[in-house]
């Protein structure tokens, strides 16, 4: 007997049950029986690895999750609504609350790349060694301008300035930013210096702190959570990854005990983000970045020309004012470097 032809709409649905298939496997979500996955209860995310994310649910215990594949990428911070697996004590992240502030930053190929979600304070750490650099400061700076998030300077290792001399040059460095009121934290972790005014300004808070490769970060966050190896290592047997494996942002608890009783006085999150080479804020008009130089903000106005990019424009008040020593020089050359950068990418889109 010959074989009846599949009609264009019996194919169109056996497409459709493959494709609902491999979506379920790829998300690694039980398809057979759908009873196997538990109520809907309230989890944050730790860490992301691979195409699943750790997610801690109200008890402090730590679970691996596939995530809908609707829901696109999670970070640490996120607050979620998952179902657990009650057959293999895995689960499914099903719904992402709305964020409050997102930090993120490019990617490969243009690709936006989020470090961290739900944050509401941003600790920029910048080392003394191999050095400070003011042009990934004001990136830093914009980034939580543009978020509205505050921000402090952690002005790491200061326990290598080894004279006078040495505190003048970085004070000199950093003067700018003292100007602008913008809280200057020295931080030791070899003399501890800075680290009880760091708990002091994360409590209660969702932190994180951001600053390029060799920044000390991780010696920082190693001294403010003393048990930080144990966590670590309970991270690695839940994610099934190495210890020094992901390069992806983590969430850490952190609390503050009384010195006296060992009783917590207060608690908050820490988020350890990747060290980076280079940062670079969401690209802006350039009346949105020079707000965000409120150093330049006297002078705006006064040029000759009315968008006036500082440039190579005469009768420039901002240029007048780098020359009169009222406007930093390296702020100057941030701003114009990261003016080029935005021309740049909006010629490499059109």
């Amino acid at each position: 007997m010959a074989k009846r032809k599949l009609t264009h709409q019996q194919k169109r649905r056996v497409a459709d049950k493959n494709r609902s298939k491999k979506s379920e496997k790829a998300e690694n979500i039980p398809t057979n029986n759908l009873s196997q996955l538990g109520e809907e209860q309230p989890g944050l995310v730790i860490t992301s690895f691979g195409k699943r994310v750790l997610v801690e649910d109200r008890n402090g215990e730590n679970h691996s999750c596939a995530i809908r594949q609707h829901l696109g990428k999670l970070v640490a911070g996120d607050k979620v609504v998952w179902q657990s697996d009650l057959e293999e004590n895995t689960g499914v992240v099903v719904r992402v609350e709305p964020r409050t502030h997102e930090l993120s930053r490019p990617g490969f190929r243009g690709q936006t790349r989020m470090i961290a979600a739900n944050i509401d304070f941003i600790g920029i750490v910048m080392p003394v060694v191999p050095g400070i650099h003011p042009d990934m400061i004001d990136r830093y700076l914009i980034a939580a301008n543009q978020l509205n998030i505050p921000v402090i300077i952690i002005i790491n290792k200061v326990d290598l300035l080894n004279n006078e001399d040495d505190w003048e040059a970085v004070a000199e460095l950093l003067e700018p930013y003292d100007s602008m009121g913008i809280e200057l934290i020295p931080a030791s972790t070899v003399s501890s210096e800075g680290l009880e005014t760091l708990q002091e300004f994360m409590a209660g808070k969702n932190s994180v702190f951001v600053g390029s490769s060799g920044a000390g970060k991780s010696s920082l966050i190693n001294a403010l959570i003393p048990d930080l190896d144990i966590r670590v290592g309970h991270l690695s047997e839940a994610t099934g990854l190495g210890k020094h494996t992901t390069t992806n942002s983590i969430l850490y608890h952190l609390n503050k005990p009384d010195a006296s009783s060992g009783e917590i006085l207060a608690t908050g999150n820490l988020i350890d983000s990747p060290g980076v080479r280079q940062f670079s804020p969401a690209p802006c008009s350039l009346s949105e970045l020079e707000s965000y130089y409120p150093d330049f903000s006297p002078f705006l106005g006064l040029c000759k020309y009315k968008n006036c990019s500082h440039s190579i424009e005469p009768n420039c008040a901002i240029k007048a004012a780098v020359d009169q020593d009222e406007i930093a020089l390296s702020r100057y050359q941030s701003f114009q470097r990261l003016l080029e950068e935005f021309k740049s990418n909006e010629t490499e889109q059109s």
